[in-house]
């Protein structure tokens, strides 16, 4: 596969110098500085390449990053708005309308933040690749750069998604001179498969890892990943095949409750393929510095908790779980603002009104309490984030609740889509109604655009929440049903910033 590897920047990515290990994680990502060495002398022993790849698997945790996760895939969506404050919602309101702009923070952040990691990853790579192999124990060598080149792809996959058209770094920029031009979007995708089918021999079954290791990239996500980018390629055969690979592992299973996977007990089970694991830390509590999971944060209910309420699912999407008869995903998906009175205004509070005779004086009482939930927009909240108060971290951004990235469910609604387009409709059926019965919910018999269309509708209310709607209605040439977006618009601008600091080796998308 040919890249179009022309020239980029010194200045158009952020590139470290050195190697530096941001953000913190539990068991594997707990780790001391790395320190300001140069990859020259760092790379000496086994731990010191491990550490290197904590860094690399750090930027997943960075507060911003997993902010545009979900404000890309969700906020953009018909699943949810934006919300939040008056100003919070208004000031993401040129990019739910497909009018936002190339100075926008949220695109810079995206861009950069991605090729932070992507830098990082191939640190780790390159680094590691010149050690002697009697540095490591057996096997280890491979599985360190093969975890290293999953990360580098995914963060490639986010930006791809994001922008279109982008720049591919496959190795460390070292130099003033060396630039690299944007690849046109099949030669991404193209890098990305081949960076995973690189990795995926070398990596080990989830199984196989020791609980110290979860949240580590498994062989069982590479052959995840590879069925979805395949899909976003329109490789349908080659999306059949790895997601075929899964299935057969072994390794996972459908959860029996729905809800279960999304609760603190049910984090790394098995239906979990992978997710980014976070704590509550006592003494890691700042922004740029945590443990835990800031997206709970911002999309706990508006000061009637510590939350900002942005993220709000819609009423359209309450609706198309009703449309489906989905009572179970319905409920685990989505909470209510009753549910949030329930939740959230202590029992106390609610023995002393169901004890008072006089009505008017218990309800304008129970009314004060309501009152401090603002800025409710649309009458739900995000209940697979959602932490209770007994649950809650005392450092606002800490919660220890998980990100859920890949799951069992979602291979099979890949492999099924899979299926359908390369006419093995029975096989499309059979993974499409595993996921459905799951939920209570019957069999479907449809064929032909009738199935193809039950496997998306299948795909939202599943998935709801977990930062795919919008890509899915891209790259399904659906996302005309939302208001305001045009074929023009369908990727976000190239960050002003970045095409300045270049000599015109980046150029920016068509309509902005």
């Amino acid at each position: 596969m040919k890249i179009n590897i022309k020239s980029i920047s010194r200045l158009l990515l952020v590139v470290s110098a050195g190697l530096l290990l941001t953000n913190c994680s539990d068991d594997f990502l707990d780790q001391d500085k790395l320190g300001e060495e140069t990859s020259d002398v760092y790379f000496n022993s086994q731990e010191k390449a491990l550490a290197s790849l904590t860094a690399a698997y750090s930027d997943l945790k960075d507060y911003r990053f997993g902010w545009f996760f979900w404000a890309f895939g969700e906020t953009l969506s018909d699943n949810a708005v934006y919300s939040g404050s008056d100003g919070d919602n208004a000031g993401f309101e040129p990019l739910k309308t497909f009018n936002g702009t190339a100075d926008a923070f949220q695109v810079r952040y995206k861009w950069q933040l991605c090729y932070r990691g992507i830098n990082k990853s191939s640190q780790t790579i390159e680094g590691t690749e010149q050690m002697d192999d009697e540095l490591f124990e057996t096997g280890m060598k491979a599985r360190i750069i093969a975890e290293a080149r999953v990360l580098r792809a995914f963060y490639h996959f986010e930006l791809v998604r994001a922008f279109g058209r982008i720049p591919v770094l496959d190795h460390v920029i070292r130099t003033a001179d060396e630039k690299i031009s944007q690849s046109e979007i099949a030669e991404v995708y193209a890098f990305i498969i081949k960076e995973l089918e690189l990795a995926e021999p070398n990596l080990p079954l989830k199984s196989a890892y020791s609980t110290s290791d979860l949240g580590r990239i498994t062989k069982g996500f590479t052959q995840g990943f590879l069925a979805k980018v395949n899909l976003y390629a329109e490789n349908f055969d080659a999306a059949k095949s790895w997601a075929k690979k899964v299935i057969d592992s072994k390794e996972y299973e459908l959860d029996p409750d729905y809800a279960h996977v999304f609760s603190f007990d049910g984090e790394n089970g098995i239906e979990s393929i992978f997710e980014i694991d976070f704590i509550n830390s006592d003494t890691e509590t700042s922004a740029f510095r945590n443990n835990g999971n800031f997206q709970t944060l911002f999309q706990l209910p508006r000061n009637i908790t510590y939350g900002y309420g942005i993220n709000q699912p819609t009423q359209n999407l309450a609706d198309a779980f009703d449309a489906a008869g989905d009572v179970v995903r319905k409920a685990a998906t989505l909470l209510t603002t009753d549910e949030v009175y329930e939740k959230e205004i202590p029992q106390g509070v609610w023995d002393w009104y169901n004890d008072q005779t006089d009505m008017t004086v218990a309800n304008d009482s129970l009314d004060q309490w309501k009152a401090k939930l603002t800025f409710n927009r649309t009458g739900y909240y995000q209940e697979k984030i959602y932490v209770a108060p007994e649950d809650r971290s005392a450092a606002i951004r800490n919660n220890a609740n998980n990100t859920r990235i890949m799951r069992y469910a979602e291979v099979l609604l890949m492999y099924a889509e899979a299926c359908a387009k390369t006419s093995d409709e029975g096989s499309a059926r059979t993974a499409l109604n595993e996921v459905r019965n799951r939920v209570g919910l019957g069999d479907i018999t449809t064929s032909g655009s009738a199935l193809i269309d039950a496997i998306y509708a299948e795909r939202r209310l599943e998935l709801a929440g977990e930062n795919d709607r919008y890509h899915d209605l891209v790259r399904t040439n659906r996302a005309n049903i939302l208001p305001y977006w045009t074929e023009a618009k369908k990727y976000w601008p190239v960050p002003q910033a970045e095409i300045d600091k270049t000599t015109g080796e980046i150029d920016q998308n068509p309509g902005y």
